[in-house]
């Protein structure tokens, strides 16, 4: 008579059984672990660079990339006027809204005559500003709260992934720059009480 070469499962001990479930469940994962990874555009348009796999920092700093773009320079001139281009250039990490020079343009003639003054100006362009990176931590929590020190609300469409932030489309994708991440957004953003 031949010895069976494979035991059956009823044969063997009940630790061997564990072991064999184990071993046959890590197989199953493995192998359909490209099925279960989940791709979020919604992130990767806080963190461009997260879906790549090799990290991507881009050279410039975040005024030397809004002022290469013609779209940006409404906010260039404002954040220039407003005192912040300093800021912008430092070696921490930001996250900008930035709004195109179609968003200022669509202010209204009352809303844009309170934002040109000075203490307005400040205010509302910090409120476009985030230190640090935006997580997706700070997508399920829905805000993030701003250099302003009010909170943006961050809202994603789960059919879709579009992103918007207190109502404003978001454009993707976004810019990654050596001190942040640059989010175009189709209206200037403007904070609590305003």
């Amino acid at each position: 008579m031949k010895k069976q070469f494979f035991q059956t499962l009823k044969n063997l001990q009940p630790w061997q059984k564990l072991a064999f479930v184990v071993g046959f469940t890590g197989i199953v994962m493995m192998s359909a672990s490209p099925v279960l990874a989940r791709y979020r555009l919604a992130y990767r348009l806080f963190q461009p660079y997260a879906g790549a796999s090799v990290p991507y920092r881009g050279t410039d700093n975040l005024i030397d990339a809004l002022s290469k773009e013609k779209k940006f320079s409404n906010l260039v001139y404002e954040l220039k006027e407003a005192g912040l281009l300093e800021k912008l250039k430092q070696e921490k990490d930001f996250t900008i809204f930035a709004p195109t020079d179609a968003a200022f343009n669509a202010l209204s003639r009352e809303t844009f005559n309170r934002y040109r003054q000075p203490e307005n100006r400040s205010r509302i362009l910090n409120y476009h500003i985030v230190v640090g990176n935006v997580t997706e931590d700070d997508m399920n929590k829905g805000g993030k709260t701003t250099s302003e020190g009010s909170a943006v609300k961050i809202q994603v469409n789960p059919a879709d992934e579009s992103v918007k932030i207190n109502g404003a489309n978001t454009k993707y994708p976004s810019i990654q720059t050596k001190n942040g991440v640059i989010i175009e957004v189709d209206q200037v953003l403007t904070p609590p009480g305003f």
